[in-house]
């Protein structure tokens, strides 16, 4: 039997070798796994295995493997914090990883400095997480207020002034509508707000807040509905006749597979959706080998959880072998280096603020459209924002 194994490294700084029975470091991963969002967590626990394998086969990380931890959450604080504090005392694990809610990020954020732990967060959206400054936080994606703007930009240029809003009552809804009218006043004065509708988060019914936008006749409608809740709320609006009445339907998210894949041909056409990840953007050789890669692996597209799970994987191996270390001081400096940490992501460059260690990356947009080549919508008319285009001003000093 072979004692070593050496293998060339894909991301500059790891390990060239790896010996057989080292310890490995261990990656505890919290993801939404069951109920009606699931699907969020499944493809971000893929996205994240499949990266390390990657690791793993190029020799993991400071000569020694990754092994990923995947528990859920349920998309519940409570439980969120519980399973966190089982990861590290009981699973022993180095990092916290994940998330797909933002009430279960800001509820486990603190443990990072109770335990002195590194969190990277690859879904969880509100922007309140990173804005609390913490040293050991990261999110290696947008967040919602950078969506938010994005969706401002566009609606300001839309022939319409009256607005309406339909979002999941809890932070991530409220604070992605407020974000997004306040901008959007900024751009355009000219806009009024006619209706704000607030289902609860996992809603099954939405015929009364249908009705009620339907009554405000808004010409536009911002909605943060995600996962199972738009899938949902979309089969329910379109019996009303909501989308023949709205002209436009902006939604940030809408553009998930988790999404598009459960409507089918079901989904409305013409929605101005987007998602932090579309498989077929950019075109590029990074990109198409990652969409092939995930398709032989789990027999689907990868959708932008999947996406962003792999490249914060990516990020954090990087940033260990920068630190040279697992230690969260070493992590940390290594994460906000040399201007923050810059990583090529099958969607593009992404590159970490050092102050706040928010992730800015552009962002994709489109309208929906059916073709003959996939089972479900795709995007067309696509419109590309600048990471310029969404930063904002932070507050947090390093």
């Amino acid at each position: 039997m072979k004692g070593w194994r050496w293998l060339l490294a894909m991301v500059a700084g790891l390990s060239l070798g790896m010996a057989q029975g080292q310890q490995p470091i261990k990656v505890g991963a919290l993801f939404i796994l069951s109920g009606n969002f699931a699907g969020y967590g499944k493809s971000g626990s893929q996205g994240a295995q499949l990266a390390v394998d990657e690791i793993n086969a190029r020799g993991g990380v400071l000569g020694r493997p990754l092994q990923l931890v995947v528990v859920d959450d349920q998309g519940n604080p409570e439980v969120g914090v519980r399973e966190a504090r089982r990861l590290i005392l009981q699973e022993k694990v180095d990092f916290l990883f994940g998330i797909d809610s933002s009430s279960v990020s800001l509820a486990v954020a603190p443990l990072t400095d109770e335990y002195k732990i590194p969190l990277v967060v690859t879904h969880a959206a509100t922007p309140t997480l990173t804005e609390q400054c913490r040293p050991y936080v990261f999110r290696t994606s947008n967040n919602a207020r950078m969506d938010a703007w994005a969706a401002a930009a566009l609606a300001a240029t839309l022939p319409v002034k009256r607005w309406a809003n339909i979002g999941p009552d809890y932070e991530f809804g409220r604070v992605s509508w407020q974000d997004f009218i306040t901008r959007l006043k900024q751009l355009r004065p000219d806009v009024e707000v006619v209706s704000e509708q607030w289902p609860r988060f996992g809603s099954t019914d939405y015929a009364s807040f249908i009705t009620a936008l339907m009554r405000a006749r808004p010409e536009g409608v911002f909605s943060t509905l995600w996962a199972g809740d738009m899938v949902i709320f979309a089969r329910q609006a379109k019996a009303f006749g909501f989308f023949n009445q709205v002209k436009y339907f902006v939604n940030p998210v809408g553009a998930a597979l988790e999404v598009l894949v459960p409507l089918g041909k079901e989904a409305p056409e013409n929605l101005l959706v987007s998602a932090r990840y579309w498989f077929l953007y950019p075109n590029t050789e990074r990109n198409k080998a990652f969409v092939e890669a995930y398709r032989k692996r789990f027999g689907e597209y990868p959708s932008y959880n999947a996406q962003e799970a792999y490249a914060g994987m990516h990020m954090l191996a990087a940033a260990i072998a920068k630190a040279r270390s697992t230690q969260a001081e070493a992590v940390r400096k290594a994460f906000e280096a040399d201007g923050g940490l810059v990583y090529d992501a099958p969607e593009g460059r992404k590159r970490i603020r050092p102050e706040d260690h928010q992730v800015f990356e552009g962002l994709v947009w489109g309208y929906t459209k059916h073709t003959p080549d996939y089972p479900f919508a795709i995007l067309d008319r696509l419109r590309i924002i600048p990471a310029t285009n969404t930063v904002y001003p932070t507050q947090c000093k390093r």
